[in-house]
């Protein structure tokens, strides 16, 4: 009777340590998350990052830093152009007017300034790069935390059956000894 309780002792014994190992994955790929929502906070990932990053995001480290970049270029560059046409047709509406009361001085300075547009555009579109991702970072860590919640109530549960069962090989073992009178 005892030898029951011994092969499903195995058994619980192979399923806590299959719960085990999965609980150690994803605390290892919670961890990795979280060098990569530092990674993408500010919208780029710079060298730095990518050196002290772990391999298991490399791949992701690149596909962020090769989609967000280059949409950010092309979203400063429509905005940027839109930003300076308006800018154009309200100096044009306003006979100079507009030019003249930026800076008196100087009223073609309102052209001048296109890279520092562009420029805060740019960083613009990173950081909403950045806050988009970090987002779907949110909902796969809030992911990690549910599955893991759902492996340590089944790693509970298999340990008390384990206590269990151990107790029950116990007493079989006691109760198949010889007896002698």
């Amino acid at each position: 009777m005892y030898a029951i309780f011994t092969m499903r002792k195995l058994q619980l014994t192979q399923r806590i340590n299959q719960i085990q190992y999965r609980l150690m994955q994803l605390m290892q790929r919670s961890q990795d998350l979280a060098v990569y929502a530092g990674n993408v906070a500010d919208g780029i990932i710079d060298p730095g990052e990518f050196m002290n990053s772990p391999a298991s995001i490399f791949g992701v480290n690149m596909n962020f830093f090769n989609n967000s970049v280059p949409k950010a270029l092309f979203q400063a560059s429509q905005a940027s152009q839109a930003y300076n046409m308006n800018i154009m047709n309200m100096n044009a509406m306003s006979g100079g007017q507009y030019g003249m009361a930026v800076d008196p001085g100087n009223p073609n300075s309102i052209y001048a300034n296109q890279f520092f547009v562009f420029n805060s555009f740019f960083k613009q579109a990173l950081d909403a790069a950045g806050k988009a991702e970090s987002a779907k970072i949110h909902r796969l860590e809030t992911e990690i935390e549910m599955q893991k919640k759902q492996l340590e109530t089944q790693l509970q549960a298999a340990k008390a059956e384990l206590d269990q069962v151990e107790k029950a090989e116990e007493d079989g073992i006691k109760n198949s000894a010889p007896k002698y009178a």
